[in-house]
């Protein structure tokens, strides 16, 4: 019984350890009639690749950040706002650029521009699709 009960501890250490790995935010496009759904995967190891699963994407696409800039400095020991750009690697070259602006965890502007004609796309966090394991849009 020991003996089980230090395997399970094992898994669950093991499990927190892999989902702690990636941080992600679950999106939603505004101001569109069908809105569009992302994860959007930054890796904790590896600071400046990521990459982002559509929700009815065929595969993962890898981003890169291209960079990163303070907009405004905050008092009172508060993270700064950032500016990140993305952009998507693919083998076309056809892939698009993030633009991600936020405040330590909190992002509140995320656009993404379409590469082939230039179409902006804004997004909110959808924290109702959050889950631990990644973003599940198919919530009733």
């Amino acid at each position: 019984m020991n003996k089980l009960f230090g395997v399970l501890i094992a898994i669950l250490v093991c499990t927190s350890a892999a989902a702690d790995v990636n941080d992600f935010r679950c999106l939603k496009s505004i101001g569109v009639k069908t809105p569009l759904r992302l994860q959007f995967v930054f890796q904790t190891d590896k600071p400046d690749v990521g990459y982002v699963i559509y929700q009815n994407g065929s595969k993962p696409i890898a981003v890169k950040k291209l960079k990163e800039r303070e907009v405004q400095r905050v008092t009172g020991g508060r993270p700064s706002v950032t500016e990140a750009q993305w952009e998507e690697i693919t083998s076309d070259g056809t892939g698009g650029k993030y633009i991600i602006f936020s405040q330590g965890a909190r992002i509140y502007d995320f656009r993404y521009i379409r590469k082939k004609d230039g179409k902006l796309f804004k997004f909110e966090e959808d924290l109702e699709a959050s889950t631990e394991n990644g973003c599940e849009w198919n919530k009733k």
